[in-house]
């Protein structure tokens, strides 16, 4: 068998793009406006997501020689274009200039949560205040991870327990939650 024969197709992705220019610091403002709008822990992902300036270089099909602060690429299967597409509309209320364009490639997939830029309802809100109040809380975020499980929004969930533990790495009951969503996201 050839090796190519092994190697996965590429798949069709929209990068989401909130911003970029000629130097690092023109994408990084980019992030930081949006960031600044929003409770980033709505987009924030497990393994660290996105939310990162990038080299446009680095991406088939973008203009070449450009930073560009990504979001998000969210792998574009049938069933969820019109999660994109809501999750553009949301996304540039806060955005204007927020942008999506179809790439090919092998990204895994970093899509921030469909839901990420719609209004958190009464019952998140709390959780989130708390966020903005206390930021480097171990016990905010694990909270805010315990509340996401409960809601079945387990990848929402690792990401919070996952950065309680980087605030508190003893954390136990953000511990037990990550390994319970590990065991839960493997399923």
């Amino acid at each position: 068998m050839l090796a190519s024969a092994r190697e996965p197709k590429p798949r069709t992705y929209d990068i989401i793009i909130v911003g970029g220019g000629k130097t690092e610091a023109e994408a990084q403002a980019a992030l930081d406006r949006l960031k600044a709008q929003v409770l980033w822990v709505r987009v924030a992902q497990p393994s660290g997501g996105f939310l990162a300036v990038e080299k446009s270089d680095d991406y088939p099909g973008l203009n070449k020689g450009l930073y560009i602060a990504v979001l998000g690429l969210c792998a574009r299967d049938a069933e969820v274009v019109e999660d994109i597409k809501r999750f553009m509309k949301a996304l540039k209320v806060h955005a204007p200039g927020a942008y999506s364009k179809s790439i090919k490639g092998q990204y895994g997939d970093p899509c921030p949560p469909s839901g990420a830029f719609t209004p958190p309802d009464d019952e998140e809100k709390p959780f989130l205040e708390r966020i903005a109040k206390e930021p480097k809380s171990a016990e905010a975020f694990f909270a805010y991870g315990l509340f996401l499980k409960n809601q079945g929004r387990l990848t929402e969930a690792d990401a919070m327990a996952g950065q309680a533990l980087k605030l508190d790495p003893n954390h136990a009951e953000a511990k037990a939650l990550a390994h319970l969503l590990m065991v839960l996201l493997t399923d």
